[in-house]
């Protein structure tokens, strides 16, 4: 979750970012949610005041507009109400079945070959905007969000997000340039969202279901155990699905951590959905046969509940020298009735009892918080540490959520408890969220989603923290430093021309995961992986000089969209996209050979949403950062920061989605140069634009709306677009009015709660109006595609998404995922289901190609055949099953793009993009 963007103007080598707390005064402020996770987005003056300067939006970072269930039971009148909002969760077994449905469709014969699988760089000084990249601020290259690290047996380990485990052999410690290459060992199993990896009795635990509550986190299928992991033949360190401990009993859970009591003998995983655990035998190996047992909710029947899907998180276990286990169990936005710290002397069921911690941590503000104990010479657990979010920071939308650091001299529980940081002595550290960067934000104020902490075995004095930073103390927490600033802007050592920049490489914004091997200290966090001597050297500011990068050819890129074109200057094709966290990629084309890449580069900054790339031309980009903030370039970004090379396009719409849509209007002309189509744009209201790439620098200052039209607005403003697609009159393809709009929309708290609706508007027939949905689904309509208009009559093809919160699964998940509608210009429409053969996985996206329609899931793509009267049958899957040479991998798919190049192209959100020849569709 990107919390800073890259601003329009560095001001003293500031960049402003938009996390509104309630104390700042804002110009047109607006509240927008989007899966369950807050966001702001607006107008901030800008920083000195000699004008106004445009923000843009923060993901995730302020309290929930739900009350854990008042608000949702309040609106479950009876079953049919509960079935309008995918929120909740499904049975155990539902990813087993589903999956399986999946694999059992028939391939088509196709192959996947990845088109992402070069290092991406995020500080090409040749792609420099000075007002909307991020090159130079330190970060490198990078990879996708890291949610798991391990290492043992000379290797290591690192989880992505939605992406799986990969492997790579640690050659030389003290040398990371030795390192072998990243191997992807996980992509035959069940699910590829990571939510703790262990190294432990000799084995590789992979701990499945990302479970920071993030809106783009997946629940996973279980734990899994390898103890092949660390051999030389990678063949035998492929997980497989009989690797998984237990059955289904951990199935759509998030797992936030895995810990292990050698001397009692469990396993314990602290889940989105309660306490369990496993057990071990006398060399605290797995017992072969044996299930997941429950030992601990905080309230059992709400598991059961699909209203009250956050009553039973237990965010981190530790288990002390005798075998007690403690556990955090809290959602972050609070629950008086059970946030905060439990014990049990045994760890068995029914045992576990509240702990009122006594000192400077008080039970009221306990949210989600990471456990980490210090050990002696000696291993004796003698600290217990402390990272603690505050639910009651969040609601009260503060400019940080964090409690604070804590320390407990006892290693109980009950403490007393000393406070070693908050979030202004972190500021004070050498963040990078400080001066003019923290006036709107400080420290930890995403401490619900990214954290961690971890003290040096035998020096328990030495500890690291990571929030969206990475911090260290080694005195116990009198004194912090901060080795891994958010970034390097505003630094003094930053300048944007690389000569005069004197900054060392830091790490990645928003850290999630973290462990020491050897003598070096390995972090994760929302770009990768890097690495450091466990005692490093500092420059005088506090920041590591030596961090060793580890995310090049790490393939765990989360990509929202995609985009192909001509590559004007090199030849061949350029590829870009829009990233979570990783703003907007290029993959430029080679002058010497049309089918090779030469580089890979981010001409955008901040979060990628979704993307427009010129057919003709592939250096005319337009890229979303989030909300509908556009931002376009006709010369691929390239720039070396001494000009611009990017203008702003934002649309002012009222309530965009987080990652809200816009599209070519297919067979369209736009009324600049004609040389490419005009765009539509769905918020809460229809947008479009006439000039497309055509568009000026002076054009888009000066004209109202940066150019953009409104043609039409929802209703309610808890509407908001999630599907679109348009084509233009091809007798007057210059005039939008002509235009046919398909918009599907869902509102109306945000799309996954109580109070949830869906529909589809269009204005075929000349007026604006809603279709008649009756026997569809009421679930995420998550894309359309207009097939064909012709006369009175026009053809639509309707997916639908069967989740809904990405990290817990709602009662949507079901099949009858595609649909075609007809439509008459009297307003009428006639739906026919066409899922028939297709298995019960969510629907992402949609496209035609020749007689052939294209669906992207959650699981891979498949394609079915079009007959004359546009039914659709002989479902097929694109590839083989995932982990066979040529398939896509098990993640999902967000976007599909037929390229002009004569391939098909998929972005997955964790494994990069892919592409098969349509040809062989």
């Amino acid at each position: 979750m990107a919390l800073l963007l890259t601003k329009r103007r560095r001001v003293a080598a500031v960049t402003a970012t938009v996390v509104a707390a309630a104390a700042v005064t804002t110009a047109g402020l607006l509240y927008n949610m989007d899966d369950n996770e807050p966001h702001y987005r607006g107008y901030l003056e800008r920083i000195g005041g000699e004008e106004e300067e445009e923000g843009h939006g923060v993901e995730g970072i302020v309290g929930d507009p739900e009350s854990e269930s008042s608000e949702i039971l309040s609106s479950i009148t009876s079953v049919a109400n509960a079935r309008l909002a995918p929120y909740g969760s499904v049975a155990a077994g539902q990813l087993s079945s589903s999956l399986g449905d999946f694999r059992s469709l028939a391939s088509n014969g196709s192959t996947w070959s990845e088109v992402t699988n070069l290092p991406y760089d995020a500080d090409d000084p040749n792609y420099r905007d000075p007002n909307f990249s991020n090159s130079s601020g330190g970060a490198g290259y990078v990879a996708g969000r890291v949610t798991g690290l391990a290492a043992g047996g000379g290797y290591l380990f690192a989880g992505g997000a939605n992406g799986g485990v990969f492997r790579k052999k640690l050659n030389n410690l003290d040398d990371p340039a030795d390192d072998g290459k990243w191997q992807a060992i996980s992509d035959s199993i069940l699910s590829l969202s990571t939510g703790d990896l262990e190294y432990h009795d000799g084995a590789l635990w992979y701990a499945t279901g990302e479970a920071n509550t993030g809106a783009t986190s997946y629940v996973g299928a279980g734990v899994f155990r390898n103890s092949r992991a660390a051999s030389s033949d990678l063949a035998t360190a492929q997980f497989t699905d009989t690797d998984r401990l237990g059955g289904t009993e951990l199935e759509s859970r998030g797992i936030n951590k895995v810990r292990f009591d050698d001397v009692t003998h469990w396993a314990y995983a602290g889940t989105t959905r309660g306490l369990w655990r496993y057990p071990l035998d006398k060399s605290n190996k797995p017992v072969a046969g044996r299930t997941w047992t429950n030992v601990f909710m905080p309230n059992p029947t709400a598991d059961s509940n699909i209203s009250q899907p956050y009553k039973n998180i237990v965010n981190d276990v530790a288990i002390d020298d005798a075998g007690g286990v403690l556990a955090n169990a809290a959602w972050r936005n609070g629950d008086a009735s059970y946030n905060g710290f439990y014990y049990s002397a045994t760890g068995a069921p029914n045992t576990f009892t509240q702990v009122n911690p006594q000192g400077a941590l008080g039970y009221q503000q306990v949210g989600n918080t990471e456990f980490a104990w210090g050990t002696d010479a000696a291993g004796k657990k003698s600290v217990l540490y402390a990272v603690v979010e505050s639910p009651t920071k969040l609601s009260h939308s503060p400019m940080t959520v964090l409690y604070g650091v804590f320390k407990s001299a006892s290693g109980t529980l009950a403490g007393p408890w000393t406070q070693i940081a908050d979030s202004g002595k972190l500021q004070a550290s050498g963040s990078a969220l400080s001066g003019a960067n923290g006036l709107y934000y400080r420290p930890g104020v995403q401490a619900w989603y990214n954290n961690f902490i971890l003290a040096e075995p035998g020096h328990p004095d030495h500890v690291w923290l990571g929030l969206e930073e990475v911090y260290e103390t080694t005195n116990g927490g009198s004194n912090w430093t901060t080795p891994g600033p958010y970034w390097n802007f505003g630094l003094k050592c930053w300048a944007i021309s690389d000569a005069e920049n004197t900054c060392p490489q830091t790490t990645h914004s928003d850290q999630h995961s973290v462990i020491t091997y050897g003598n070096r200290v390995y972090v994760g966090n929302d770009g990768g992986v890097k690495s450091r001597p466990v005692n490093g050297t500092l420059d005088s500011l506090g920041h590591a000089k030596d961090w060793a990068n580890h995310s090049q050819g790490l393939g765990t890129l989360q990509y929202y969209s995609v985009g192909v074109g001509v590559d004007p200057q090199r030849g061949g094709y350029a590829i870009s996209g829009g990233l979570q966290d990783n703003g907007g990629s290029l993959l430029r084309g080679d002058r010497k050979d049309n089918q090779g890449n030469a580089e890979m580069v981010s001409p955008f900054g901040g979060d990628g949403g979704d993307i427009i790339v010129d057919s003709k031309n592939g250096c005319h980009i337009l890229d979303e950062y989030v909300y509908l903030e556009l931002w376009m370039t006709t010369t691929c970004g390239q720039t070396d920061g001494s000009k611009n090379a990017v203008i702003d396009l934002a649309v002012p719409d009222a309530n965009p989605r987080f990652t809200a849509p816009f599209r070519p209007v297919r067979g369209s002309e736009n009324t600049g140069d004609h040389a490419s189509e005009r765009w539509v744009a769905g918020g809460n209201s229809i947008w479009t634009h006439d000039l497309g790439f055509s568009t000026t620098e002076e054009q888009a200052e000066s004209l109202a709306n940066h150019g953009w039209t409104k043609r039409a607005t929802l209703g309610s403003t808890g509407r908001m677009v999630v599907g679109l697609d348009a084509v233009a009159d091809p007798t007057a393809k210059q005039d939008a009015t002509k235009d046919v709009v398909v918009a599907a929309w869902c509102g109306e708290s945000n799309c996954n709660s109580g109070g949830f609706t869906r529909g589809v508007q269009t204005n075929f027939g000349g007026s604006w109006h809603e279709l008649d949905l009756t026997g569809l689904p009421s679930r995420y309509p998550s894309a359309v595609h207009i097939d064909s208009v012709s006369g009175n009559a026009a053809t639509v093809y309707l997916v639908f998404n069967g989740y809904n919160r990405r990290f817990i699964e709602g009662p949507g998940a079901q099949q009858d995922h595609v649909w075609k509608g007809v439509l008459t210009k009297d307003g009428k429409v006639t739906w026919t289901n066409e899922s028939a053969g297709t298995p019960d996985v969510p629907g992402t996206d949609v496209v035609r190609y020749g007689s052939k329609l294209v669906v992207g899931t959650d699981y891979g793509v498949m394609v079915g055949t079009i007959d004359s009267a546009g039914a659709v049958s002989d479902w097929k899957r694109i590839g083989g099953v995932s982990g066979t040479t040529g398939a896509l991998p098990l993640t999902t798919v967000f976007d599909l793009t037929v390229g002009a190049d004569g391939y098909l192209y998929a972005a997955t959100h964790g494994r990069g993009i892919w592409k098969t020849p349509l040809s062989l569709l």
